[in-house]
């Protein structure tokens, strides 16, 4: 069962709970989750939390919810479908699976109405600082329109290539505040600090960092493990990644030649890069000599010169000029060809905006991390989808599941004994999952073995013996702990590996998988739904 339909079906069971045992159940149903989920808080750090978004626009955690809706008269709760709202030529089973389809939401009528809730996952911040933190930080800075301006611009190119609407300066902060910004800041939140640092010093300012949005940010140097590499007699040699010299063009090897043979101490620099590439050279093979790599280099062709390192090479270079105290000399043929790898004091003196790797401004990771079920108040819903007349869902689902397990057999899938196992558990008589307990668990376990399931299957039914736990914390019937555990056990549908990832040779077997595929899902989403609402 994936968390959101987890999430579902306990928040229907807690919202039917008597008034008079809600907070003793509550208490229980966050024994058997655990501490790494709260009810009674929101976006708590290092937590699954479940609240909801009032039609107010008010965000409260389960526990205030429920008491909000008992002041306002809590007359029943359920999970209807929708129906999915997945692209039209996605299958619905593929589009549950990549796409929030939106098809199951919760109806909770109280005296005032009924009002639907659809279910949200949000993620917390991949950094410390919040997007409503970096809208204040934007617009304190020097010459902040013009930084709102910048940060519309970059939101909207990403906004554009998901089919998202544009957003002006004017909008950026109160977009910034909403769920969908708050995404959009965790996808960009790297590329918009850089946008804000690029504009306040092409316009002539310097970035404001006020004393307590310090913890937000950080500089790294990019150099920090390659000179950690150095001998201690070496590091005022280094040469930082940003200041590094290459040659440009076709003819490295003689252009190196030219540029080395330009230098005041050459053979030196012939005899440090020749003890450089040594360290490279496999065993046995002949090494490098200053002579010898001076001819190799002077007589390479395209090829030749490509398998040695112009990396170390030009490294090597730099690192003597810095030990000789002076600057590389750049022959003037070799002017247009020799670059260096970041921004030249010249051209930083041209464009302020091109920032050195090192003094640039990143945003500190959250390493707490916390993730929200919110059901959102729908102001407006289509019809919702209706169960097909005279169909019985738990005779449908187990119909479906034979023919899925027959078709998996024949094909030799190991999800054949995923679809047996629902089954078993819908109509086994040889336990009673309402006195499931672990030191009861030999009961399912040798009638496992009566039906030919082996130890996968047990080992998949052991996994769900905290749901078994946790549904009968209200109580469940029988009917419905059995039905929450075959779908389950049923849900095959995901990404990578799962039975979405199956593909068959022949057309024939590949329009058999789709059929039976497709059959399933359907089943299985209309049995989910009545054993959600059961009691």
């Amino acid at each position: 069962m994936k968390l959101d339909d987890l999430v579902l079906a306990l928040t229907v069971s807690l919202l039917r709970v008597e008034r008079e045992r809600w907070l003793e159940v509550l208490s229980q149903v966050e024994v058997e989750l655990g501490a790494g989920w709260t009810l009674r808080l929101l976006e708590a750090p290092g937590t699954y939390s479940v609240g909801a978004r009032t039609a107010q626009g008010q965000e409260l955690p389960l526990e205030a919810w429920r008491e909000l809706l008992d002041t306002q008269g809590l007359q029943g709760v359920r999970a209807i479908d929708l129906g999915s709202l997945g692209p039209a030529e996605v299958p619905e089973h593929v589009a549950a699976a990549f796409i929030n389809s939106e098809a199951l939401v919760l109806d909770v009528r109280t005296r005032a109405g009924s009002t639907l809730y659809q279910l949200e996952t949000v993620l917390s911040s991949a950094s410390l600082m919040t997007p409503r933190q970096f809208a204040e930080f934007a617009r304190m800075q020097p010459h902040a329109q013009r930084v709102m301006e910048a940060l519309a611009h970059v939101i909207t190119d990403s906004n554009q290539l998901n089919q998202r609407p544009a957003v002006a300066a004017s909008q950026v902060a109160d977009y910034l505040h909403s769920r969908e910004g708050a995404g959009i800041f965790d996808l960009l939140g790297g590329d918009l600090l850089r946008e804000v640092q690029v504009t306040v010093l092409r316009e002539g300012g310097e970035v404001l960092v006020p004393e307590d949005f310090r913890p937000f940010f950080q500089t790294l140097d990019p150099d920090d493990f390659e000179r950690s590499l150095l001998p201690p007699e070496r590091l005022a040699e280094f040469v930082p990644v940003d200041e590094r010299l290459y040659l440009s063009g076709d003819d490295f090897g003689r252009d190196f030649v030219t540029l080395v043979e330009a230098q005041p101490f050459a053979d030196d620099i012939w005899r440090r890069a020749a003890e450089n590439l040594n360290r490279f050279v496999p065993e046995g093979g002949a090494p490098h000599t200053p002579e010898s790599l001076k001819a190799l280099l002077s007589t390479a062709g395209q090829e030749e010169a490509f398998a040695v390192s112009s990396g170390n090479l030009m490294e090597e270079l730099q690192m003597c000029c810095k030990a000789h105290g002076v600057e590389p000399v750049i022959p003037e043929a070799l002017r247009e060809r020799v670059r260096t790898l970041g921004p030249t004091r010249e051209q930083r003196a041209k464009d302020p905006g091109l920032i050195p790797e090192r003094e640039r401004l990143r945003l500190v990771p959250n390493d707490s991390h916390h993730q929200l079920y919110l059901f959102n108040a729908l102001t407006m819903a289509r019809s919702p989808a209706l169960p097909r007349r005279g169909t019985d869902a738990r005779v449908e689902l187990l119909a479906s599941l034979s023919d899925a397990a027959d078709f998996a057999e024949r094909k030799g899938s190991p999800f054949a004994e995923a679809f047996r196992l629902a089954r078993f558990v819908l109509e086994s008589t040889g336990f009673r999952l309402q006195e499931y307990a672990p030191s009861r668990a030999n009961a399912v376990r040798e009638a496992l073995r009566g039906e030919g399931l082996g130890e996968r299957a047990w080992e998949a039914f052991e996994r769900r013996e905290a749901l078994v736990t946790l549904f009968q914390a209200f109580p469940s019937s029988e009917e419905r702990l059995r039905g929450l555990v075959a779908c389950s056990v049923a849900d095959v549908f995901g990404g990578m590996g799962s039975w979405n990832d199956e593909f068959f040779e022949t057309d024939d077997d590949q329009a058999w998988y789709e059929r039976v595929t497709q059959q399933l899902f359907r089943a299985l989403r209309e049995f989910f739904v009545v054993m959600v609402n059961a009691r």
